[in-house]
């Protein structure tokens, strides 16, 4: 079975758990107006790492404040799929 893609695998998450369609995210509205507090965004880097056997450095991921930011960390475009 293919792996699900990084994208598809955070789009899941936000729609299920944070009642966000990623899509519909502007890629620079900020973390906090998304109502994506420091514990959403942990569950989401901990879940990718988990998943996909990545690492993210933590300072990094405190430096994120925009959603465009925490997807360029997970290497995801956050641009509508076409």
């Amino acid at each position: 079975m293919p792996e699900v893609p990084i994208r598809d695998y955070i789009a899941e998450f936000l729609r299920t758990h944070c009642d966000l369609q990623f899509d519909a995210i502007a890629a620079q509205a900020t973390l906090a107006d998304l109502g994506l507090d420091s514990l959403t965004v942990l569950s989401i880097i901990v879940l990718v790492e988990k998943k996909y056997g990545v690492e993210l450095p933590d300072r990094q991921v405190a430096s994120a404040r925009t959603f465009a930011e925490l997807m360029e960390l997970l290497g995801v475009s956050a641009a509508p799929a076409s």
